[in-house]
């Protein structure tokens, strides 16, 4: 019995999920009501109420659980594997093309690939900053944005244009893109 639960406490976010995504091709989430969403997903309000406060609630909430699996795909890739992050990278999001859709989606005015960037940034870019060169601690600031926004612009890019390359394509030219040599850092 349980698992039946399971499945339609599922089956119903998808349908929520889905219909966001369809109604903010047309609006903005901070425009978007409950009563709109709720027809759309074929559910009542207080189904909605169930999952989220809000329409802007629930995208801030599936973007932080995105942001959070991202982190995890990192954590776990630590090390210098860049093909092993892309490729996970890829992989998470050609196995669940609803998260994809809803990170080029903006929460007043930023969008939630700008938030992974940002908190990719924050979190595991600046760790190297005491190893750059002096020098050229300028020239590292721009290299981190371009690294992380320059990626997450190929997954956004690949997301919208249907996924027709495969998650190891993709790894395999995310990682093309990438210096053959760490040269901003100390030797």
């Amino acid at each position: 019995m349980e698992g039946k639960k399971d499945r339609r406490i599922i089956r119903t976010k998808k349908l929520i999920v889905d219909a966001l995504i369809s109604i903010l091709k047309e609006k903005s989430v901070e425009n978007i009501t409950v009563s709109e969403l709720a027809k759309k997903a074929d559910i009542t309000r207080a189904t909605f109420y169930q999952y989220y406060k809000s329409p802007v609630e629930m995208l801030e909430t599936l973007q932080n659980e995105i942001t959070y699996d991202v982190e995890e795909i990192v954590l776990e890739t630590e090390g210098g594997d860049a093909y092993g992050f892309f490729n996970r990278l890829f992989n998470y999001f050609y196995n669940n093309p609803q998260k994809g859709k809803l990170l080029s989606f903006p929460i007043n005015n930023i969008s939630g690939q700008e938030k992974i960037g940002n908190n990719l940034h924050e979190k595991y870019m600046l760790r190297w900053k005491d190893e750059f060169q002096d020098k050229s601690l300028k020239q590292f600031e721009y290299y981190r944005y371009y690294i992380i926004f320059g990626c997450i612009s190929v997954l956004e890019n690949w997301v919208q244009k249907g996924m027709q390359e495969t998650p190891e394509e993709m790894a395999e030219t995310a990682v093309s893109f990438l210096p053959k040599e760490k040269i901003y850092l100390k030797k």
